[in-house]
């Protein structure tokens, strides 16, 4: 009996999610933000996401757009230096009721990074990286949370509060 009791814990244990904020499209963001301003080519960006959905263009910039689950990517090319300037998404997220506030322990500024807060919150609403500066938005029922990053490292993060009942 106590092995067939071992065996239905173990199993639970294998089972059972990890108590990181996580969804379909974590490790998608995870392999995103890996994709590096000023560093990235095109080359690299087609071989981890593959052609885009569309593209605009104008003497300065191209635009490219990729839609990924329930996830809109956009892509900006400097057309002067053939640099990737920033990229953004905008995703429908896991509807969250409220914020934890025992979540915002495990943030901590000058030392967590962007993929550690993916990590631990789950997919944003969006997120904006550029070369040196990165946002990113969590929406629950009746606030949003705002982190803002500098080069990769969060520098702080607020939660807005709606005042609306």
């Amino acid at each position: 009996m106590k092995k067939i009791l071992f065996i239905l814990f173990a199993l639970s244990l294998a089972v059972s999610k990890p108590c990181l904020a996580t969804d379909h499209n974590t490790e998608d963001i995870l392999s995103w933000l890996k994709l590096s301003p000023k560093v990235a080519t095109q080359e690299s960006v087609t071989s981890l996401l593959g052609m885009p959905a569309s593209i605009e263009e104008s003497k300065k910039w191209t635009r490219w757009h990729y839609v990924k689950g329930n996830t809109d990517l956009t892509i900006l090319w400097n057309n002067k230096s053939d640099q990737l300037d920033k990229f953004s998404f905008n995703s429908v997220p896991v509807e969250k009721t409220a914020f934890d506030t025992r979540i915002s322990r495990r943030l901590k500024s000058g030392t967590t990074d962007i993929m550690q807060a993916v990590k631990i919150l789950g997919v944003p609403k969006n997120m904006t990286i550029k070369a040196v500066t990165q946002e990113m938005h969590y929406t629950y029922s009746n606030s949003v949370l705002r982190l803002f990053f500098r080069n990769g490292t969060l520098v702080d993060f607020t939660l807005l509060c709606s005042t609306n009942g």
